[in-house]
């Protein structure tokens, strides 16, 4: 059954998964904080409270309209393309994308690895990093 993420369901769904829980630690000292600064989907970075750089994840769900403007509909189907985009450029170059640690078809999420410890262009191109 589809529902849309928060902080608090976003930690408790993934509690439910042992293998996720293994990548972060303890369950009980998990936090999540809300990434999403777009209008396309909902991003949230789940971490170990006691280690958050190396004991991190990010939770990326599809909505099925845009965050900021919701007449405008969108194709919760993107979630799937994406996996099966990013298990496609992971057999040709692993070392260029994050790992991906589960799909969901029914919540229309990816969990994958999170590379905190990168800059994102985004924000070097901002500060004119070379």
């Amino acid at each position: 059954m589809y529902f849309a993420l928060n902080e608090k369901t976003a930690v408790d769904y993934v509690r439910s998964f042992p293998d996720l829980t293994e990548i972060l630690g303890k369950s009980d000292d998990l936090t999540c904080v809300d990434l999403a600064e777009g209008n396309i989907n909902l991003i949230f970075r789940v971490y170990s409270a006691r280690d958050p750089v190396n004991r991190s994840i990010l939770v990326k769900q599809a909505l099925p309209h845009s965050r900021r403007y919701p007449e405008f509909k969108m194709p919760l189907d993107r979630a799937r393309i994406e996996y099966e985009l990013l298990q496609l450029e992971a057999k040709y170059c692993p070392e260029m994308v994050p790992r991906l640690y589960r799909y969901d078809p029914e919540m229309h999420l990816n969990i994958m690895e999170d590379l905190n410890r990168h800059l994102v262009s985004r924000y070097g191109l901002m500060r004119q990093i070379r």
